[in-house]
């Protein structure tokens, strides 16, 4: 749990990202399930300093942009914290978002490469070619990208990427309109969170990517891999895909939005797990939260 301490990270060099490695010790367990497929923490906490030594020998240098267009919550986590630890600023994209809007946002944002997948290559790789990007990697097979699994290769990088001001370098880059977010501001996104969600290695999150602005999906999944707990991601955006997920995976807690939570207050087609706690992305209603309560023994407030 967060606790005001940064697992031996100092304030001068604190990042989220070495923040969250610094948290991967101990017991090993799944930190991310998405589409069936899981991400565990010892392989997270290897994959992402290799593949950032992987970026900097395909020539990513600091301060570079990196698009991450993905719907996969395992490789969201993942792409992130590459490009943060080579010393880039991720810019993640709506995983929804068009063809167009993509090429839109990429140019915004400044991109020099990207981070897609095979969800949502049909759309960026077109955009790629209306924008500045001038590298493509991805997650599974894309033809014309070179696949992420290639930047694991053993091998030195070009040398450590430079250090950074946590007040004043970006850590994300958000678009629509643009907003850079510094290092100590992710930091307070995380430990805000960790404050009003506190999560263990018992819990289970359960959350639609297409529900919460991309800073507060990415903030969710940092909560979780800090705090200890696993983040599951719901690849469709219906209630039921959501309530499916909740008893699939046993969550102890699902973030929504208020319409979600209407949905949910009021399906009649399987009996839910009690005890989850539903946090909503935005002001929830207090019809839908009292229904939440009587009928399916579930808390519900706002998140934070």
């Amino acid at each position: 749990m967060l606790d005001g301490e940064t697992g031996g990270v100092g304030v001068a060099d604190a990042t989220v990202t070495r923040t969250v490695l610094a948290a991967m010790s101990g017991e090993d367990r799944t930190a991310v399930v998405d589409r069936g497929r899981g991400l565990r923490r010892a392989r997270f906490a290897e994959a992402v300093p290799a593949a950032a030594r992987g970026l900097r020998r395909h020539g990513v240098r600091g301060g570079d942009v990196g698009a991450i267009h993905l719907a996969d919550a395992c490789d969201l986590a993942l792409a992130v914290h590459a490009v943060g630890a080579a010393g880039a600023v991720p810019a993640p994209l709506p995983p929804d978002a068009s063809a167009e809007d993509v090429a839109v946002m990429m140019n915004e944002a400044g991109a020099r490469f990207l981070l897609t997948g095979e969800e949502t290559a049909a759309r960026s790789m077109p955009a790629a070619d209306d924008s500045y990007v001038r590298q493509v990697f991805a997650f599974g097979d894309v033809p014309g990208a070179t696949p992420f699994g290639r930047l694991l290769d053993a091998g030195a990088g070009p040398g450590e990427a430079p250090s950074a001001d946590p007040l004043r370098d970006a850590s994300l880059r958000l678009t629509g309109p643009r907003e850079d977010v510094t290092h100590a501001d992710r930091l307070a996104d995380l430990y805000r969170l960790g404050g009003a969600v506190a999560l263990g290695e018992d819990d289970v999150l359960v959350c639609c990517g297409a529900d919460v602005p991309v800073r507060t999906w990415v903030g969710l999944v940092d909560l979780c891999l800090v705090q200890g707990a696993a983040f599951a991601g719901v690849p469709d955006p219906g209630a039921r895909d959501l309530l499916e997920a909740i008893l699939r995976y046993e969550a102890t807690a699902a973030v929504v939005s208020p319409a979600k939570l209407r949905a949910l207050a009021f399906d009649h087609g399987a009996v839910p797990m009690p005890g989850v706690r539903v946090l909503v992305a935005g002001p929830p209603s207090a019809e839908a939260a009292r229904a939440c309560r009587v009928r399916h023994g579930w808390t519900v407030e706002p998140l934070p």
